[in-house]
């Protein structure tokens, strides 16, 4: 057995793309993170926005089977996080909580969070280190 020492923070461009496959990255990546035993995190806010935000069956399919296969792991928010969730969202994210629940899985795992560039600012704000979507 492969134990995780590392991993990647899903936010919701990340996630929709492996939905979509728009890009066949984060697909690409799933595989190689598997692989080598490393953890993808998706928070259940961000698995929550991503699945209001795709139009079809097929992709809400393909949102439920990246996020139940490999090492893919789904964190729900914590009570006990919700005051930190709560600053996060504020003082980085307009009031977000979707983006905010990745920065805190990533704070908390000292992981880096993928997203896309227009949204990388708000999580180097709040110290968070970022992997852009290509």
């Amino acid at each position: 057995m492969t134990v995780s020492v590392g991993g990647r923070v899903l936010d919701v461009p990340a996630l929709l793309d492996a939905a979509t496959g728009a890009t066949e990255y984060m697909r690409a990546l799933l595989a190689v993170m598997t692989r080598q035993g490393h953890t993808v995190a998706v928070p259940s806010a961000v698995r929550a926005r991503a699945a209001g935000q795709l139009a079809t069956a097929a992709e809400l399919a393909e949102l439920d089977w990246f996020c139940a296969v490999g090492t893919v792991l789904e964190i729900p928010l914590a009570a006990a996080d919700a005051s930190e969730l709560e600053q996060l969202a504020k003082e980085h994210f307009v009031g977000d909580t979707a983006p905010a629940h990745a920065a805190l899985i990533a704070r908390q795992r000292a992981w880096p969070v993928i997203t896309t560039e227009d949204r990388a600012a708000s999580f180097r704000s709040a110290g968070i280190e970022v992997e852009l979507l290509p």
